[in-house]
């Protein structure tokens, strides 16, 4: 598991079960970011690049708002 993935999985915003349902994090084609799938598919957040250009913020999709920072 690298880093960011780690990191998201202490905040919360990847979870996984012992059944085996999960949320994963995926390259996103329609914009330059990642996001993160839900085990149904669905998109709940996206990784971007912070406005300092170096950080990266993890954007809720439904809220907009930013839940995490990851300083890298």
């Amino acid at each position: 598991m690298g880093y960011l993935e780690e990191m998201l999985v202490r905040n919360g915003v990847i979870y996984r079960t012992s059944d085996g349902n999960s949320s994963y994090i995926e390259g996103s084609l329609v914009s330059n970011s990642l996001v993160v799938r839900n085990s149904s598919g669905w998109v709940t957040h996206r990784i971007e690049r912070a406005t300092n250009g170096v950080d990266l913020v993890v954007r809720n999709v439904t809220t907009g708002l930013v839940e995490t920072r990851v300083r890298i």
